[in-house]
């Protein structure tokens, strides 16, 4: 089974959806680390701005060790705020302690030299992370030498990681929006965009079935080349069948008053010279007719609109029962009233003739011509499938094949020429189909024509 044709639309969908997909993570992912990198920054300027608060009001007291005499941050003085600070001596030991730190468990090592800065993460001892910064200060004592000492100030991270969650949750919102938004907007604009190319698809299939000759006019830059050209292919196409039938039909017609003219003289001959030329002469006079035939059909490559297959059939058999009435042959007639299929009526009426015309030939009283839709995956649009069974001898396995030869007759003792099998079999290869004979359920032949959809 071939592949789905797959869908350009889709395609270019699907393609430019995964690379919106792919932008907006990247710009999801740019503006996170933009928003967590400035809030962090936010948060080293507010522990800065503290650290030289702490400066500002600390002094040494009585027993030398560095406190600030007033709370610069109200939060300081509240237990579990969320705003530590402390000022450790430079062996490391703690001189000073805000009451935000009580019960925290707050441990800084932080020694930077005097004049710069270190930060640090650390957690409490309930778990909560902390971001502190510390600056090394060195401390004139007045009447000893400079002692050092680290101020640092340290703030809870869980509001950050608190805020990094909800923009990144919003960022998620934003990009998904943002992601199906492109998306509809390219599947709307590509399908607005293609309209031409359906409207090429559904112009062709209208030639093909017969509904107009040439496409028309008014097709973007980009396709007016192929348009044009495919009106060309069309009318020398269209110009080529005719000069083909023509010059099959007059060559056909020349022969036959030629033939008629040399079967008159056979007649007239001497009974053996009569029988050696009259046989070739009806086999050039069935060959001009098969010619002839073969010159009207339409075939495949034209573009005919489709016909209504019962309303022909139904008249067929009527013709056919008042021609052999003398047999009351029963027929039974299975077509959907809705069936139709495109080609030409007298393509219709020469394949089924043919058939039908072997089978009250043979039959002994019975008769079934069915017709219905066929559908297959390699075809674009429904075919066609005509049986026409008979309860007459039948066709023996090994003569089957053979019988869809011009010429050949498998019962002599039946009149004909043996042609009715092989032009039925031209005119459904006309339209790319075949033709197969086997066994019927009634006893006798079954004859299956399939035509494929176009």
């Amino acid at each position: 089974m071939p592949p789905r044709p797959y869908s350009l639309v889709n395609r270019l969908v699907v393609g430019l959806g995964l690379l919106s997909v792919v932008l907006s993570a990247v710009a999801a992912v740019a503006l996170d680390a933009l928003f967590r990198r400035n809030a962090l920054e936010a948060r080293y300027d507010v522990l800065d701005a503290q650290v030289i608060a702490l400066i500002a009001t600390a002094d040494l007291d009585p027993s030398g060790n560095l406190a600030p005499a007033t709370l610069a941050e109200a939060r300081l003085a509240t237990p579990g705020s969320g705003l530590y600070a402390e000022i450790r001596a430079s062996d490391g030991s703690v001189t000073w302690r805000s009451p935000s730190t009580t019960g925290s468990g707050l441990a800084l090592e932080a020694r930077p030299a005097v004049g710069l800065r270190q930060t640090e993460r650390v957690s409490l001892s309930d778990g909560t992370r902390v971001l502190a910064q510390s600056l090394g200060v060195s401390w004139e004592t007045g009447d000893g030498p400079a002692r050092t000492f680290f101020l640092s100030a340290a703030e809870s991270l869980e509001p950050y990681y608190e805020e990094v969650a909800r923009v990144r949750l919003w960022l998620a919102a934003g990009a998904g929006l943002l992601m199906l938004a492109l998306v509809t907007a390219l599947s709307l604009g590509l399908r607005w965009g293609l309209q031409p190319l359906r409207r090429l698809e559904r112009e062709i299939a209208e030639v093909e079935q017969g509904g107009r000759e040439l496409l028309g006019a008014g097709w973007p830059r980009e396709l007016s080349g192929v348009t044009t050209n495919l009106n060309a292919l069309l009318a020398g196409e269209r110009t080529r069948l005719a000069r083909y039938r023509t010059t099959l039909g007059n060559l056909a017609h020349s022969l036959k008053t030629p033939i008629a003219a040399l079967k008159a003289i056979a007649s007239s001959a001497d009974p053996g010279t009569r029988s050696q030329v009259e046989p070739p002469l009806e086999r050039m006079q069935s060959i001009v007719e098969h010619q002839l035939r073969r010159a009207v059909l339409a075939g495949a490559g034209s573009t005919v609109a489709a016909v209504s297959v019962a309303g022909p059939l139904q008249d067929l058999l009527g013709a056919l029962r008042k021609v052999y009435r003398d047999k009351s042959v029963a027929c039974e007639l299975e077509v959907p009233p809705t069936l139709a299929y495109p080609m030409e009526t007298g393509d219709l009426l020469e394949l089924a003739g043919n058939l039908l015309d072997n089978a009250f030939k043979y039959c002994r009283a019975r008769v079934v011509l069915r017709a219905r839709s066929r559908e297959r995956a390699d075809w674009r649009r429904p075919g066609l499938e005509i049986e026409v069974l008979d309860d007459g001898p039948g066709i023996p396995a090994s003569d089957r094949q053979r019988v869809l030869e011009r010429g050949v007759r498998v019962d002599e003792s039946v009149d004909g020429q043996g042609i009715g099998l092989a032009s039925a079999r031209d005119v459904a290869a006309a339209y790319g189909g075949s033709v197969e004979v086997d066994g019927g359920p009634l006893g006798g032949a079954r004859v299956r024509v399939l035509l494929p959809g176009r």
